[in-house]
């Protein structure tokens, strides 16, 4: 009787954690889903624009208003870019970029989330923002011009390979930008 037991005991035991691991498996899943993603960023950038045109006294409206135009100008240079694709546009390493530079921008909505309602501005904060911002003004220009751009020919080759050049640098020096507040021995930003 107690082998009969103790079998029965192994056997719930591993039914157990095959039920816990697909249980925390599929919760992981769904976590990182696209769509939960979307949900959560569009409840974050909702409650930036209800916080950014809430009436009355509000401290920090700038970082709420800073947090939607982040959102708006990504949106913006992921259109470009999808349209300069549909044309045929050459874009050099400007997709490859984009995830980063989305990652960058929701840890800066995030932070600027936070600081909405806070009394105090994190000065070094907004200045990462706007930084940000003027990046994706640029890149989003740069993607529009390779979309207007007439279809490259012979004479129009070498232009085609300084545009690629210039987005080329135009990455590394965003790569700089952004490594620059990663420097050893500097306070990493919220």
């Amino acid at each position: 009787m107690l082998t009969f037991l103790t079998v029965l005991a192994v056997w719930m035991l591993l039914v157990v954690a095959l039920v816990g691991t697909a249980a925390w498996r599929t919760v992981r899943r769904v976590r990182r889903s696209r769509l939960v993603t979307a949900g959560r960023d569009l409840a974050a950038d909702g409650a930036a624009v209800l916080a950014a045109c809430r009436p009355g006294p509000t401290p920090n409206r700038r970082a709420a208003a800073l947090a939607v135009r982040i959102t708006r100008e990504h949106q913006l240079l992921r259109q470009r870019v999808e349209r300069a694709r549909r044309a045929g546009a050459h874009l050099g390493d400007v997709p490859a970029l984009l995830p980063r530079l989305e990652a960058e921008g929701r840890r800066l909505r995030t932070a600027l989330g936070q600081l909405v309602g806070v009394p105090v501005a994190d000065a070094e904060l907004v200045v990462r923002a706007d930084r940000h911002l003027a990046t994706l003004a640029e890149l989003t220009a740069a993607v529009a011009a390779t979309t207007a751009a007439p279809p490259a020919d012979e004479s129009l080759a070498q232009e085609a390979e300084d545009a690629a050049r210039a987005l080329r640098l135009h990455r590394d020096a965003l790569a700089e930008l952004t490594d620059a507040g990663r420097t050893p021995g500097a306070v990493p930003a919220p």
